[in-house]
């Protein structure tokens, strides 16, 4: 299985890099996905997770505060055509929950350490199948 198969058609969520943290929380719930990936003139300059909106409020940073602050900066990407097991070794060698998906070096999705944990577990399951 590919990675392309896990982020398949979704739109990319997305908002500008002069979003507040409230702003970044509210299409994270709107959309029920885990991150947001911040743009600058259509490049990818910053990726927010539930982890860092977690950060966020326990040093009681206000709502208002830019989410490009709390945002990691060092995108770690992936290609659309990799498989899910390249995409696993990223995650634990970088020890991150989120990887960027790019295919023909356009973004076009996030996968979460989630959706792979559930794509590796029917694997598993299917090769276990009598």
């Amino acid at each position: 299985m590919i990675v392309g198969q896990l982020v398949g058609e979704k739109e990319l969520v997305s908002l500008s890099h002069s979003s507040s943290i409230r702003e970044v929380a509210k299409v994270m719930e709107e959309n029920a996905v885990s991150s947001v990936v911040l743009k600058e003139d259509d490049k990818i300059v910053g990726i927010v997770t539930e982890k860092d909106i977690v950060k966020a409020v326990s040093k009681g940073l206000s709502y208002d505060y830019p989410a490009y602050e709390i945002a990691s900066k060092n995108i770690i990407k992936i290609d659309y055509h990799k498989s899910v097991y390249d995409a696993y070794d990223m995650m634990m060698r970088n020890n991150i929950r989120h990887l960027v998906v790019e295919k023909d070096g356009k973004c076009v999705g996030v996968l979460s350490i989630r959706e792979l944990s559930k794509a590796l577990s029917l694997m598993l399951a299917e090769s276990m199948s009598y």
